[in-house]
């Protein structure tokens, strides 16, 4: 049986109705709602690799998922047989009904906003706020010591534009220490990639900053830390 033709017969019309639009895969069969200013949304129908004609639904949105049965039954084994097209299409129907009811609940509940991304402090008119910055606290940005400065800075509360300032300091004694490069992200703003001559090895110096800030048990130092012992090994 053709197992998509049938699927999209009749999911894709209630569904597209609901703003999910058909990725085109198979196996997964993938439905995604993206809304401006969220994470987007995902509806995933998938065939067993293992076990004869079952199938699954689940429900994923940013770093969170649960399965059709998890929501409908509070069950763990997330997957429902069939023999025939007949019951395959009552599989499809129920699965519809569980969207309705359960799962755009679940997707309004753990919706994810996307965070607006960082200034590019790496611009020119960024320049003489840094140069100020540095001035005034006094940083050697080719010394790991500096680092400490910035963490009793950090501890004592800063500004937005300070953030920043932090960031692209914290960046630069990165880069000064091991290597690497500066690029600007649109999505998620200034970062440093190839540290140590490894390309894939990036950090985003003012998501660090602000992970610091937020958590007190955390520091720049052991950010710093973890860098070099990656490298090291």
């Amino acid at each position: 049986m053709n197992l998509t033709k049938i699927l999209l017969k009749e999911l894709q019309g209630s569904l597209k109705e609901l703003s999910f639009e058909f990725e085109g895969s198979s196996n997964p069969w993938v439905f995604v709602r993206s809304r401006e200013g969220y994470v987007q949304e995902y509806i995933e129908i998938d065939k067993s690799n293992w076990e004869s004609n079952a199938i699954r639904c689940t429900f994923q949105t940013g770093s969170k998922s649960v399965s059709s049965t998890k929501l409908e039954r509070h069950q763990v084994n997330e997957w429902y047989v069939y023999q025939d097209k007949e019951e395959l299409r009552s599989v499809f129907k129920h699965f519809l009904e569980i969207i309705e009811q359960f799962a755009l609940p679940w997707f309004a509940k753990n919706t994810e906003f996307i965070p607006p991304a960082a200034p590019n402090y790496l611009e020119e008119n960024w320049r003489n706020s840094i140069e100020d910055f540095v001035n005034k606290n006094k940083l050697n940005l080719h010394s790991s010591e500096s680092i400490e400065i910035l963490d009793q800075l950090v501890i004592k509360g800063l500004v937005e534009d300070e953030i920043y300032n932090i960031s692209y300091c914290f960046g630069e004694i990165i880069r000064n220490q091991f290597g690497g490069q500066w690029i600007y992200d649109a999505e998620k703003g200034p970062r440093v990639y190839n540290m140590g001559g490894i390309p894939a090895f990036k950090r985003w110096p003012h998501t660090l900053v602000n992970n610091v800030i937020k958590e007190k048990n955390l520091s720049l130092k052991r950010y710093f830390e973890d860098i070099a012992y990656v490298l090291e090994g």
